[in-house]
């Protein structure tokens, strides 16, 4: 009886396929946040930047978390001339013959294409999602959303982009939006007081970061750039030069002494992860902070002291701290194409940050 199945020498052949390699960053992808660098407005003709820019602070770049993206689907016409998406690009039946877009609202009106046809759809896609809720008080300015993104270790959480609150019905006024956190004006709000927000967050990405396991060519591109690593991911993503990237799923440990301004204090790391512990020493005994109660993660790099308990100015504090690895963009690697003509997803070659 002759044996079925894959022998030693049996050929396998491997579709190279855009969707195949998306397919395979989905599974080997961790969560990262993104975030997008932009040249600022106030650099003049002459590259110079302006130091006293307000927007920019005189860095002449500007961060923002990136909210659309490019995407290219097989989509089946659900009636005669339509096509139920928004922000199409463009309409092509299986054998790459176009078709006109006529209008668009809350579907893309496109004559020519028949109900229960299939056709590759070029679209925008906006990541952003919304919600509504109860923000849970830090102190009299600060409070939090809980937006988590369930991961394979445990959770991290969204990116808050947009917040409007409001206290018995009366708006209050937003200053400031980071994390997952947001502040007001202090107006008199009590812990036990309930404020309602509205809001908008991203979600973390889902891309592929190499630190090791180089091919010869990749490992001659970093070594030419000074580069750390790789970051691949899909080619409807464009990362470009000067981004950062945030691995939310490793940490790194540190333990350092500063000297606090009893208010807000700076840690020497960019994306702080978790606190575990804070303390002085005052006279012979050790007096701890706890984290969470004396004081909390602020935007990057920063601690917030909230409570009676904090340290006097210019007191030495303790600090053992985890935080993220953070990367910078540092150039382009080739386009590869397969024989269709399909884009692979694309490399980027990237630097400790």
């Amino acid at each position: 009886m002759a044996r079925i199945g894959l022998g030693e020498n049996t050929p396998i052949r491997l579709e190279l396929t855009r969707q195949n390699f998306n397919a395979l960053i989905e599974r080997h992808s961790q969560p990262v946040r993104w975030v997008s660098a932009e040249k600022c407005p106030c650099i003049d003709s002459n590259r110079k930047v302006d130091e006293n820019c307000t927007i920019c602070y005189g860095n002449g770049v500007l961060y923002n978390s990136p909210i659309q993206s490019h995407r290219v689907e097989q989509v089946r016409a659900p009636i005669d001339g339509v096509i139920d998406l928004t922000n199409v690009i463009w309409v092509r039946d299986l054998k790459g013959a176009n078709y006109p877009i006529s209008t668009q609202d809350c579907v893309a009106y496109v004559p020519g294409v028949v109900r229960g046809y299939d056709y590759i759809v070029k679209y925008i896609e906006d990541v952003t999602i919304s919600g509504t809720g109860i923000a849970q008080y830090i102190d009299a300015k600060l409070y939090s959303i809980d937006i988590p993104t369930p991961v394979d270790f445990g959770e991290v959480q969204g990116t808050l982009l947009t917040v409007s609150a409001e206290f018995n019905g009366t708006p209050l006024t937003v200053t400031s939006v980071y994390r997952n956190y947001f502040e007001i004006f202090d107006d008199g709000i009590g812990p036990s007081d309930q404020v309602d927000v509205a809001y908008t967050f991203i979600n973390p990405f889902e891309f592929v970061l190499i630190h090791n396991e180089f091919s010869q060519h990749d490992q001659k591109v970093l070594a030419e750039v000074g580069g750390d690593g790789l970051l691949i991911f899909p080619q409807r993503w464009e990362v470009y030069r000067k981004d950062l990237i945030i691995a939310l799923n490793g940490t790194e440990i540190r333990k350092v002494v500063i000297r606090s301004t009893g208010d807000v204090d700076d840690l020497p790391s960019f994306y702080l992860y978790e606190i575990k512990s804070a303390s002085t020493q005052r006279g012979n005994v050790k007096h701890i902070f706890v984290p969470g109660v004396d004081f909390i993660i602020y935007k990057e790099n920063q601690i917030k002291w909230i409570s009676a308990n904090i340290p006097t100015v210019n007191e030495q504090v303790s600090f053992t701290y985890s935080f993220n690895t953070v990367y910078e963009v540092l150039a382009d690697m080739p386009d590869p194409r397969t024989s269709e003509n399909n884009r692979f997803p694309r490399k980027v070659v990237l630097k400790r940050f």
